[in-house]
């Protein structure tokens, strides 16, 4: 499906969405959802999933993994940059329909080619601007001047529960910035979220979990998280891609 259809509005509300459904694709609304049921059950473990649903500032769009792709999820991501400024805590959630189901190292291919693309956009759209290198603890992905953090979850997830929200490939988006406020980032909550981590996953929480700005934080390594324990630098090509 081409982003076409949205013009320059921004992602869809999901209370517009479920209270409009037959303006909309079957399979968006069966994702979201499906979606909403997991990240709303008590047991999962981000104390903070509610919190877009109960404000009205979560906001979704499906696409599909094609030739297109590249440039369609950089529209995605600007429009839900655009509906930041309004609504600076607004949340993006972008399902990607796959041709067939992929393994985890197919998804985390998908997820490169995703950060690449953002990252390439930036410089394109602010080419005298300077930002930190990815290994530095303040790196923020930017986009239309708004630094973002990404989540991707992946139905390929199986030990790593918490990064599995449904049947596709699935890019949670919002803005840095936004971890700041409201508690999400007290000591307090992030303890809370791994001890909840420790029941819901049966792996350990990865070891690339941090705070922004600490001296080990490595924020690019937190947005795909596979099943093991290993820190996946989203920002460089896979050696054994070609």
């Amino acid at each position: 499906m081409s982003t076409d259809h949205m013009g320059e509005n921004p992602l869809f509300p999901r209370d517009y969405l479920l209270s409009h459904p037959e303006r909309y694709p079957k399979r968006l609304l069966e994702l979201t959802r499906e979606f909403e049921a997991i990240v709303k059950n008590q047991t999962f473990p981000c104390i903070f999933s509610n919190l877009p649903f109960t404000t009205g500032e979560i906001h979704f769009e499906l696409l599909h993994d094609s030739d297109a792709f590249a440039k369609e999820v950089v529209l995605a991501l600007k429009r839900l940059c655009a509906t930041i400024r309004e609504a600076p805590d607004a949340m993006g959630v972008i399902f990607v329909e796959q041709p067939v189901t992929q393994s985890m190292s197919e998804d985390l291919k998908l997820a490169r080619r995703v950060v690449q693309a953002v990252m390439r956009a930036n410089e394109e759209d602010r080419p005298d601007a300077s930002y930190p290198h990815p290994t530095d603890p303040e790196w923020m992905l930017w986009l239309d001047d708004i630094g973002l953090f990404i989540n991707f979850s992946s139905p390929a997830h199986r030990s790593r529960r918490s990064r599995n929200v449904g049947s596709a490939f699935t890019i949670i988006a919002q803005a840095r910035e936004s971890f700041d406020r409201q508690g999400r980032a007290s000591v307090k909550a992030r303890a809370e979220i791994r001890r909840r981590l420790s029941a819901y996953d049966s792996v350990p929480p990865h070891p690339s979990l941090s705070a922004y700005g600490a001296p080990e934080n490595r924020e690019i390594h937190q947005f795909f998280l596979g099943d093991g324990l290993q820190a996946q630098d989203l920002a460089k090509a896979c050696p054994h891609e070609s």
